[in-house]
């Protein structure tokens, strides 16, 4: 999957709440310039470029992504 797919679809579900699966907690997130904002949240901002790292994961896991170091 490329970066502008996901980016594309992104930017089409701004503003609709989401339920996190393992602890059933709502959020929304708000597409800036570059990246997203999760709950309006400055602290949780996850860069465009964050996620097209994580694209590149082969077979992602949550111990890869944070081997990487990336958020989200």
């Amino acid at each position: 999957m490329n970066i502008n797919t996901v980016w594309n679809n992104i930017c089409k579900y701004e503003g609709e709440t989401f339920i996190t699966k393992a602890r059933k907690i709502s959020y929304t997130y708000t597409v800036k310039d570059g990246y997203i904002l999760i709950n309006n949240d400055k602290r949780r901002k996850i860069t465009k470029a964050a996620l097209e790292k994580a694209l590149a994961i082969n077979d992602p896991t949550p111990s890869k992504i944070q081997r990487e170091n990336i958020w989200g």
